[in-house]
């Protein structure tokens, strides 16, 4: 599937310092909002190409052990070039790939922040989950 893709937009970061001993937390959604033809951002002519969605991912992550805590809230709008269906008829495998460079931005700011904020910066690494379907 083709697409035309805006900038990474970090809508909310937000990091704590917590207990080790605080029962780690791995929340991840990622959902598509579909962009209607009276929204400010859409010219008319915008939509014959295909529709444009805003991929939101907001998290909650808290590594085991590692006594921090990141949550917040990215996203980024994207155009579906030549597909005007429902974000239900997008495939798995084709909404892995779009929201896969967020996961990743989650990722990099978490590393660079405990890096400024811990002395060594942390990697996460997060995979999807199959649906059942899919194993």
């Amino acid at each position: 599937m083709q697409t035309k893709k805006d900038p990474i937009s970090v809508d909310a970061f937000h990091f704590d310092r917590v207990s080790p001993d605080a029962e780690p937390q791995q929340n991840i959604q990622v959902s598509l909002v579909k962009i209607d033809a009276d929204d400010e951002y859409l010219q008319e002519a915008d939509l014959k190409a295909g529709n444009i969605y805003q991929i939101v991912t907001p998290f909650q992550v808290m590594p085991q052990g590692s006594g921090f805590a990141v949550s917040g809230q990215i996203s980024r709008v994207v155009q579906l070039l030549d597909f005007f269906g429902t974000p239900d008829e997008i495939e798995q495998k084709e909404m892995m790939k779009l929201s896969r460079p967020l996961i990743e931005y989650i990722e990099t700011l978490t590393y660079q922040v405990t890096a400024v904020a811990l002395n060594e910066g942390i990697q996460l690494q997060f995979t999807a989950h199959e649906t059942p379907e899919e194993a």
